[in-house]
Parts: C-alpha cells; sequence; structure tokens
C-alpha cells in the first residue's frame, strides 16, 4: 500500500486463549511510542480480547467479530460476522501449526479413552466443513498446503472446501481509507463489541 508504519506484533497463538491475548493487548498498549497518535488495530474483537479497554490514543479497528472475518470480506462481502455455523476456516500459510488434531490431543491428553471418544463425537458432530480461505497471499491449492487441511476434514468427519478472501480490509487500514468498515474509538473512549458493531 506504499506505507511505512511502524508494526507492533503480537503472536498468533494467543488467539487460543482470549484472557492472554488480552494481556499481552494491555502490555503492549503500555509500551506505545510517546510520539504515537493513532493506533490501527489489525485484528477484531477475537473473544472479547478487546472488551472495555480504554483507548489510550486514538484507534481505528475494523468492524470484526475476529481475524477471520477479516479475511472473509471481499469487495462484494462485508459484515461484523461473515463466518459459516459449523465450518472451520484455514488462514494461516502453515495449514499443520493450527492441526485441529493435534489440538484436540492436547486439549485431552491424560483423558480417559472412553472420554477422548466422547469429546471427539462432539466435535465431530460441531464442524460440516473445514474451509481454506484463498487471500491470494500464497498457494492454498497446493497439494503440500491441502495436505494437512485434508488430514483435519478426516479426523472430524467434514466436507472440505476453499472459499474467497481478501485482505482489502487491512489494505483500507494501513491506507487510511476509514470508510463504514471501520470504528474509531477516541482516547479514553471505552471498546465494546456494541461500540464496534454500531454504525452511524
Amino acid at each position: 500500500m506504499g506505507t511505512r508504519l511502524p508494526v507492533l506484533w503480537l503472536d498468533e497463538r494467543l488467539h487460543r486463549d482470549p484472557r492472554l491475548m488480552r494481556e499481552a493487548i494491555l502490555q503492549t498498549l503500555e509500551t506505545l511510542p510517546a510520539q504515537a497518535d493513532t493506533l490501527l488495530v489489525c485484528m477484531g474483537f477475537c473473544g472479547g480480547s478487546w472488551a472495555e479497554i480504554k483507548a489510550p490514543r486514538r484507534l481505528v479497528m475494523p468492524r470484526a467479530d475476529d481475524c477471520v472475518s477479516i479475511l472473509l470480506h471481499t469487495s462484494e462481502r462485508s459484515g461484523y460476522n461473515l463466518k459459516e455455523p459449523g465450518h472451520l476456516y484455514v488462514k494461516g500459510p502453515d495449514p499443520q501449526r493450527a492441526s485441529f488434531a493435534g489440538i484436540f490431543a492436547r486439549m485431552t491428553a491424560g483423558a480417559p479413552p472412553e472420554q477422548r471418544r466422547i469429546w471427539h463425537e462432539r466435535w465431530k458432530a460441531s464442524y460440516c466443513s473445514v474451509d481454506i480461505i484463498d487471500t491470494g497471499l500464497y498457494d492454498c491449492r497446493s497439494k503440500a498446503y491441502r495436505r494437512p487441511v485434508l488430514a483435519d476434514a478426516a479426523f472430524l468427519e467434514a466436507e472440505t472446501a476453499t472459499v474467497p478472501g481478501s485482505t482489502k480490509l487491512l489494505e483500507a487500514l494501513v491506507s487510511g481509507q476509514w470508510d463504514e468498515r471501520f470504528r474509531t474509538f477516541e482516547p479514553g473512549e471505552t471498546i465494546t463489541e456494541e461500540a464496534l458493531r454500531a454504525r452511524g
């Protein structure tokens, strides 16, 4: 987008626990450079991790429930929550990092086999599709990329699909095109989900 903005990174693995993400957000806000007058938030509300945080500077945030919905925004599609019920979404350059079978194994480690079986059945009943978001940033249609996705779908007994996505919302954010798709919070204003969703 032709911009050279300083970036403060948060580990995406923090999304697994909104409490940890919230702690990281608060710590990061405390380290903002004194000369920074505007903070561009390149994430959504993400499990309530931004709830009741006071904006320390002017803060511009996409009107999105989470990061998946941000990437599902296309020129034809916008909204707060664009996910389909029963769908899991793959969005990163390495789908193996977020293996659902691996997550299940970690979550159920040490549980009796029968309890693991019951939980696995519940997971399978909750999901019907594992969807790859194609933002055009990497080759998500290659065999190597799809292999772990297909393994996760088999683990969940779910279908697979490739769905259109884009980085348009992030491009608009960093280039200052803050239209109705964004909410600006002024310094001292409290961030709430209601305020983020409300338009006008």
